[in-house]
């Protein structure tokens, strides 16, 4: 086969990765049904105690509402770097290093994505887009953990640790 003949190469692949919907759906619902029945038993009851508890309630559930909502994308990574929800787009140009850690807590596997950053946080994120403050008060999947390191938590996530660190691997000369 000629060079001409030969197809053009296909663009690599971007991982999207969504929060895990089994890890908040229990969470959220069952928040839901329990507020629901809390305000039912305040009208008849103890109006007071019912209502704050359902309002508690229904603040946990609102906290773990984004494994539930529509959009759960939570990471991508492409050739552009990764994209991390409600943080904004690490280009590979302002990552320094990018290690997967595996903990064990009994035999349960807790996998986190620790991004080494070559400047600060507040430098090196690009793109980000304004947070309604409702959004800002719920769960996220990453945390800062130094002055130029972010770490993402993906046992929450619905993608592999595995398929996280072949994605990342296409990509890693970038990162140089």
């Amino acid at each position: 086969m000629s060079e001409a003949q030969r197809p053009a190469a296909v663009p690599p692949a971007v991982l999207t990765v969504n929060y895990a919907r089994e890890k908040g759906e229990g969470i959220v619902y069952g928040g839901i049904l329990i507020a629901g029945v809390l305000v039912l038993y305040a009208v008849t009851r103890t109006p007071v105690l019912a209502t704050i508890g359902a309002l508690a309630v229904l603040g946990v559930a609102l906290y773990h509402w984004p494994f539930v909502g529509r959009d759960r994308r939570a990471l991508e990574i492409s050739p552009s770097g990764f994209a991390i929800d409600r943080l904004g787009r690490l280009p590979w140009n302002a990552i320094a290093s990018v290690a997967v850690v595996d903990r064990y807590v009994r035999a349960i596997r807790n996998a986190d994505l620790r991004i080494e950053l070559r400047r600060p946080l507040e430098t090196a994120v690009e793109d980000t887009t304004p947070v309604h403050p409702l959004r800002r008060a719920m769960y996220r999947c990453w945390r800062v953990t130094g002055p130029q390191q972010v770490t993402v938590k993906l046992s929450t996530l619905d993608a592999k640790p595995e398929a996280v660190r072949a994605a990342i691997a296409q990509y890693a000369g970038r990162a140089a």
